[in-house]
């Protein structure tokens, strides 16, 4: 087997702000360059455009906060046609699966060559935060293909529910394997919670994993999962540290009419992701229309979200302070997250209270009438209405949907083509997307049924 080569050129500034093209390699060739400092095992990890850049857009893709019109479908190659209306395409590399799986290729190194050094106490934070980073970046890579490419969580059925691949090692040469849903979570949980004693709590920068962006991603691991007390526990645990919100009624903070009116790197962002590039743009997409009509005219979201013209309605809302899709942990989701599960446990006041703290600083000042519901369900109907709502093309609809619709939400997706309509309804095998056709041909791994 051919080996491999590690070229490690560049700093950790330039791969922050892609000041140039030259980023890691890690590409098949006859010599062998072997990172041993740590200093490289941490370049590795800072390769911010393959560690950070490809969380799994495919399941936002497959969502309900858009549409293509008619006259864009028919430009989509014929893998894109397929996927919109939810059906089996035979796609092939590049796509989520490979995108996800080079992510772990590189932790799954940086961990063997970091069991070669010796931890002393010079090197001691340094170690420890290589070895936190990269279970992290395996961990949030994991988590992101099973909400894709697997089945939502149920506890009566996901031993048996397949999951993904769980690859422990760099070597090629291991069989690929899928795990169930139960073992698939349970590593995602064991990676994260390792990491926690490992991780600073504040890293050098955003595009690194730190304490409080684990609590969210295990906040998001155990809401996707329906495990709602513990879901409570890590946003609780993250909101102690991090807890600040933008005032879109700031000017500084938020340029409501700007064509992205949000910074790069802002406030409220504590891990930085983006999805993969996808369909999800303005030049083939619009957002649905009942989704915009949802936002009170007080409410600046609806400016800062979105753009109108000639009633075709874009978004323009991303934390990335561009056209990429932001699909990182940020404060404002966590708030959702513990409002939620505050609602499920019956602590109404304490809920409406996260709820409104959020919202008071998205309506235009002075326009805001808290919530004080004292219906259980009411109060939990308004809180997943106000998530979807903030929460815009972030890659959370598709488990969502899918969590909710095993919670008796009955969710009906719905395309119309060519006059014909196509609908995914709750629960079907189909909400587990397909795995690319090259990977299931050459590594000989069952594919979802369908």
């Amino acid at each position: 087997m051919k080996t491999i080569i590690i070229s490690l050129t560049l700093g950790f500034a330039t791969l922050i702000f892609g000041a140039c093209d030259k980023y890691l390699d890690v590409q098949s060739n006859n010599k062998l360059v072997v990172p041993k400092e740590l200093d490289d095992l941490q370049k590795l990890l800072d390769n911010v455009r393959v560690m950070n850049n490809n969380f799994c857009s495919r399941g936002e893709k497959a969502c309900d906060d858009y549409f293509i019109p008619e006259s864009n479908y028919k430009a989509l190659n014929d893998v894109e046609k397929l996927d919109y209306i939810w059906e089996d395409s035979q796609y092939n590399f590049s796509n989520d699966w490979s995108s996800m799986y080079n992510v772990v290729y590189i932790a799954n190194l940086v961990l063997e060559r970091l069991d070669k050094i010796d931890r002393n106490e010079q090197n001691a934070a340094k170690w420890d935060g290589i070895k936190g980073a990269a279970l992290f970046f395996r961990a949030n890579s994991y988590l992101s293909l099973l909400w894709t490419y697997a089945k939502a969580y149920q506890q009566n059925t996901a031993e048996t529910d397949l999951g993904i691949v769980l690859r422990e090692t760099s070597d090629f040469n291991v069989k690929s394997v899928r795990a169930s849903v139960e073992d698939s979570y349970k590593k995602v949980i064991k990676d994260m919670e390792t990491s926690i004693s490992l991780l600073p709590l504040e890293s050098d920068h955003v595009v690194q994993p730190s304490k409080p962006a684990v609590y969210g991603v295990l906040a998001r691991a155990y809401l996707s999962m329906r495990q709602y007390d513990l879901a409570l526990k890590y946003a609780e645990l993250y909101l102690e540290r991090r807890n600040e919100l933008l005032d879109y009624n700031n000017s500084n903070e938020v340029k409501l009419t700007a064509t992205f009116p949000f910074s790069l790197f802002n406030k409220e962002t504590t891990f930085y992701m983006e999805l993969k590039a996808t369909i999800l743009s303005n030049a083939y997409s619009n957002i649905d229309s009942v989704l915009y009509r949802s936002y009170d005219s007080n409410d600046l979201r609806k400016q800062a979200y979105f753009k109108v013209l000639n009633n075709v309605i874009n978004f323009k809302g991303q934390y990335s302070g561009s056209a990429l899709l932001f699909g990182g942990v940020a404060t404002d989701e966590i708030y959702l997250i513990r409002a939620e599960c505050l609602a499920r446990a019956g602590k109404l006041v304490e809920a409406q209270a996260d709820l409104n703290k959020l919202l008071a600083t998205r309506y235009k000042a002075g326009t805001y009438k808290p919530y004080l519901l004292t219906d259980a369900g009411e109060v939990l109907k308004v809180i997943l209405s106000e998530r979807r709502k903030e929460l815009v093309y972030r890659g959370l609809r598709w488990m969502d949907i899918k969590r909710l619709n095993l919670e008796g939400q009955e969710i009906i997706l719905k395309r119309v083509v060519n006059g014909k309509e196509y609908r995914l309804v709750p629960n079907e095998n189909r909400y587990a997307l397909p795995l690319p056709a090259d990977i299931v041909r050459i590594a000989g791994i069952p594919q979802n049924s369908r």
